[in-house]
């Protein structure tokens, strides 16, 4: 019997417990009105108090008349009613997306409203085996991850699905055997829509000619799928606590990301990209590649995705950030990669880089010596920043440059033009005048490194 079957599904998914208020989505369908009756059934043991919610779209010709089946139905059995009447289509045109997208934003609003404002504490929907496996052949085609192939959640926040192992046919002798009445949606026949295609002409092809349990396969597929998206999620999280940190409006990702496994490494990703968007819409798998190579470009680099957010390769640590608008300093702003060793030559001025031996430090005020054990690769050379700090030779803690300098008297006009050398996420120097106490010559270091600042020569 259906109902026993229901119960033992409830208690076997725990998504229904004692005491739930449940608001159930009501169109007066197979699906609905079979799930209603089913609640009804096991109110009483379960301890649940119940309630319907219809939306009118005003579209079908019987829109009018399934609104009044659904009221009469539950003022029968004496079930707490709520509807509306929406223009749909006019709401679609006005927002520019589908009749279809139209529905169902403002269904899910309607829900809401409706749960906040009569406490309910769930909304059951009537999705069963047969939309579990529409969805699945509709995502398939439209090249989904495995999130895609797992279909449609039992549970997603406060909504429910208890139906989601029963095929519609179930459903129907369910209704027919206990003589419940239902309204027909003709819409369901049609093929113009791609989910009704899938429904009327292409499940019943590959159960003629293929596999007469189909749906039952694609069932038991989305439950082990389900298994292994839990375990790549869990460990998803735990490389969030370890190679993402959150500052603001801007997400840095760990260089190690780029060495996970790309189950790994994309989520992490897409993360970022969430946290700092808001949401993933428009955001596709080509995006998430070519942030993963940004990884391997050179500090500064930068890549634009969506909507005014862009990723940033920052010493290989990638930044998701907000993209801003850049004021007429930042357009013109220093921002030059230099590798050890070499020379170059910069705003009017020759650099110098290289490694010596100690005996080779000499007193030139055009020369500064640092740490070579702590400095290897390249070095960024920039305009100061507002934020910047460093911990100025000879002393214990970090400043503000800004502060520094105007400690010195640097007018404001020379601390804009000022060379600032920045190692990593360290600034260790700021041209001709300081150097970083982090990255002075110790006893003990062995190698040092060597920059010159020279002025060149007018021709």
């Amino acid at each position: 019997m259906l109902t026993n079957k229901f119960r033992d599904t409830l208690m076997k998914e725990e998504i229904i417990v004692q005491g739930d208020k449940i608001l159930v989505a009501f169109s007066g369908g197979i699906d609905s009105v079979a799930l209603l009756n089913l609640l009804l059934e096991v109110r009483e043991s379960f301890g649940l108090r119940l309630g319907a919610v219809h939306l009118n779209h005003g579209y079908r010709e019987n829109a009018d008349a399934d609104e009044a089946f659904c009221r009469s139905f539950c003022e029968e059995k004496e079930v707490p009613f709520f509807s509306r009447k929406i223009d749909v289509e006019a709401y679609a045109k006005a927002e520019k997306v589908s009749f279809e997208m139209a529905g169902r934003t403002l269904r899910y609003a309607f829900f809401e409203e409706v749960m906040k404002e009569k406490g309910f504490s769930k909304c059951a929907t009537a999705h069963h085996l047969d939309d579990q496996v529409e969805t699945v052949f509709l995502n398939l085609m439209r090249g989904t991850g495995l999130k895609g192939l797992t279909g449609i959640s039992p549970l997603r926040g406060r909504y429910v699905r208890p139906l989601l192992s029963y095929k519609k046919s179930e459903l129907l002798a369910y209704l027919e055997k206990n003589q419940i009445s239902f309204r027909h949606d003709h819409t369901n026949d049609e093929v113009e829509y791609q989910r009704n295609r899938i429904r009327n002409e292409v499940l019943p092809y590959l159960e003629k000619h293929f596999n007469a349990d189909v749906s039952e396969s694609i069932s038991r597929m989305t439950g082990l799928l389900v298994e292994d998206l839990k375990f790549i999620e869990g460990e998803v999280e735990k490389a969030k606590e370890l190679f993402l940190q959150e500052a603001g409006d801007q997400v840095r990702l760990s260089k190690k990301v780029k060495d996970l496994p790309y189950a790994i490494s994309s989520r992490l990703l897409m993360e970022a990209v969430q946290r700092v968007k808001g949401n993933l819409r428009d955001i596709e798998e080509v995006h998430i590649r070519d942030l993963l190579q940004l990884f391997l470009k050179e500090t500064g680099k930068k890549l634009d995705i969506k909507e005014g957010i862009q990723g940033r390769n920052d010493y290989g640590d990638l930044l998701i950030e907000i993209k801003k608008e850049k004021t007429e300093r930042e357009n013109t702003m220093l921002h030059e990669v230099l590798s050890i060793p070499g020379t170059y030559h910069v705003k009017g001025q020759k650099i110098t880089l290289r490694y010596i031996e100690r005996e080779e430090m000499k007193k030139d005020k055009q020369l500064r010596f640092f740490n070579g054990d702590l400095i290897s690769g390249e070095i960024l050379v920039r305009h100061r920043d507002e934020g910047d700090r460093m911990r100025p030779f000879g002393m214990n803690g970090y400043r503000k440059l800004k502060n520094i300098l105007i400690d010195r008297k640097v007018s404001r006009e020379d601390r804009e033009e000022l060379l600032v050398f920045q190692y990593e996420k360290d600034i260790i120097y700021i041209g001709h005048m300081m150097i970083s106490e982090d990255y002075k010559v110790r006893e003990k270091t062995e190698r040092i490194l060597e920059i010159g600042i020279f002025e060149e020569e007018m021709k």
